[in-house]
């Protein structure tokens, strides 16, 4: 069954109120979006519905507080070359070149999903290979990060990257021992590159974007946040692609981090706007890069490169484009991965709290993969949420070690977070992390064991503390959690059905299956099979 009435009436149950709640009722009645009642069945009230949940267990919709919903969708309709897709490098090159041979000259070729750590090469095809496997047609490889790319001749004529070229602020060509570039772009090079290279239609994303909302419900996502509009295609671009679908009342509730900076949001009459379903309050900046290119500006030495990374942007300006967001009333939410990028970005925010006092303006730090000294105190201080990642414990185990060697236990926190006093908010991160929660949660709570051994076993986070970062973190973050991510009533009828109890000891979480999911009290998906009945004057 699915679709929508005013009023539903889930019968035996194992229905936990929020994601710390070890004592499950049996019964919960919807009306008009709302939870109307939780409680014993001989208690409910009547309803236009009544569904049997034959003992199935319900919680709390989730939300993913950081995924790119939009990099999803355009990778659906591109090359797919993750580890999943192709098993070596020889079977990336084939895939280009079966690409190449199908289609016509000057063809864009987009590889996307990328990720040498899958491969039993663990390299990056070369701009020689690529040029062999496709000389005709422009060539672009999206590393799954989206901080990298590597590209062919073609495409680097196609460009107007010639030899010559000067590295930009906060990014690199990569080069052979001879000076020649070797088609490795970037951070700033990379996002030259996605900005310039010709558009999907928009039509055809705004499409996919709809299917992989409707797979996200599947998976028990009743909210979301897009973690930087502009990161794929450019911020107009992607704007206007979001913006077809403002109105569609079948996705799940959606917040937006815009990747503009103050000044580039005025001049597009762009305010911060607090709403149910469509939220735009939050601007998003990128403060270094990443682990895997060690692009991110950490204080030690890299242990197998050298090399302590660097700023995406002069860390002053940095800093006032921060103050002035703050200023003008945004939410901040700021991709910070080295213990120097941490800590700049933390006195950005006490900076913002001394000039104009701002409570509850909960700014983000995303990722938070290096902890500086003494920085969870001073985030607390601030009143600033640490929103991460726990399928990186996995996605990133072989990395993060070749790259901190003994120190990569220290990485990525959780329990001394929440020790801490801060919010821990969990997230996906997608196509950098895995799509499902579920996962993020098995790993939030073995450390990425399954890899070999664990990245900082004493960072484990309980069953309920995973379960409450999913769905109460990400109301929290939102600013939405008085009427959202527990179920009472008065509170939003966001809620999902899984096939097991995620509170058992024994319950493997990365096999959990989504039975069913409620979004405003509209069933969007449902595969129990429920035994139901309706009483006159149901809506479909």
């Amino acid at each position: 069954m699915t679709g929508r009435s005013d009023s539903i009436r889930f019968i035996n149950g194992r229905i936990y109120r929020d994601a710390g709640d070890r004592i499950p009722v049996d019964t919960l009645v919807t009306r008009c979006g709302i939870v109307d009642f939780i409680g014993a069945q001989s208690d409910a009230p009547a309803a236009d519905v009544t569904i049997d949940l034959r003992g199935t267990a319900v919680i709390p919709g989730l939300t993913d507080a950081h995924i790119h919903l939009f990099g999803i969708a355009a990778e659906r309709l591109q090359l797919a070359l993750d580890p999943r897709a192709v098993r070596s490098l020889s079977g990336l090159l084939d895939s280009v070149a079966t690409a190449a041979r199908r289609e016509s000259r000057g063809y864009w070729i987009r590889g996307v999903g990328f990720d040498e750590n899958g491969l039993p090469e663990h390299r990056y095809p070369t701009r020689d290979e690529l040029d062999a496997a496709a000389p005709d047609c422009p060539v672009v490889i999206r590393r799954f990060c989206g901080h990298t790319a590597i590209i062919n001749s073609a495409a680097m004529s196609a460009l107007g990257i010639a030899e010559g070229i000067s590295d930009p602020t906060g990014g690199s060509f990569g080069r052979d021992r001879d000076g020649r570039l070797n088609g490795i772009v970037k951070e700033s090079a990379a996002d030259a590159v996605f900005r310039n290279m010709p558009k999907v239609e928009r039509a055809l994303v705004a499409d996919s974007l709809r299917a992989t909302i409707a797979d996200a419900m599947k998976l028990g996502l009743t909210a979301a946040v897009e973690a930087a509009v502009g990161f794929t295609s450019g911020f107009d671009e992607e704007h206007a692609t979001w913006e077809l679908l403002r109105t569609d009342r079948s996705l799940m509730r959606l917040g937006f981090m815009y990747r503009l900076d103050p000044k580039e949001a005025l001049g597009r009459k762009l305010v911060p706007q607090q709403s149910p379903d469509w939220q735009t309050n939050t601007l998003k900046f990128f403060a270094d890069g990443i682990v895997g290119a060690r692009t991110a500006a950490v204080s030690a030495a890299y242990h197998d490169v050298g090399g302590t990374g660097f700023f995406m942007r002069d860390e002053q300006e940095l800093e006032r484009a921060i103050v002035e967001a703050h200023l003008d009333g945004w939410q901040v939410a700021v991709h910070a991965v080295g213990d120097r990028a941490i800590s700049t970005v933390i006195a950005a925010y006490e900076r913002a709290q001394r000039v104009k006092p701002r409570p509850e303006a909960r700014h983000r730090i995303e990722h938070y993969t290096c902890p500086p000294e003494g920085g969870l105190a001073r985030m607390k201080n601030v009143g600033a949420v640490v929103v991460a990642q726990p399928s990186f414990l996995s996605v990133m185990h072989r990395t993060t070690f070749e790259a901190f060697g003994p120190d990569a236990v220290t990485r990525y926190p959780a329990r001394s977070v929440l020790d801490a006093g801060v919010p821990y908010v969990s997230s996906s991160d997608c196509p950098t992390g895995d799509f499902s929660p579920w996962v993020g949660m098995a790993n939030a709570i073995d450390r990425g064991a399954a890899m070999g051994k664990p990245l900082g076993a004493t960072e484990a986070l309980s069953r309920s503390q995973t379960l409450r970062s999913y769905a109460q973190g990400g109301a929290y973050v939102t600013r939405q959690e008085s009427w959202r991510g527990v179920l009472e009533p008065g509170m939003a009828a966001d809620l999902i059905a899984l096939d097991r109890d995620p509170f058992e000891p024994s319950v493997d979480l990365k096999a959990v299956k989504v039975l069913m999911t409620v979004v405003r009290g509209t069933i969007r998906h449902d595969v129990l099979g429920s035994q139901s009945s309706k009483a006159a004057g149901m809506a479909n």
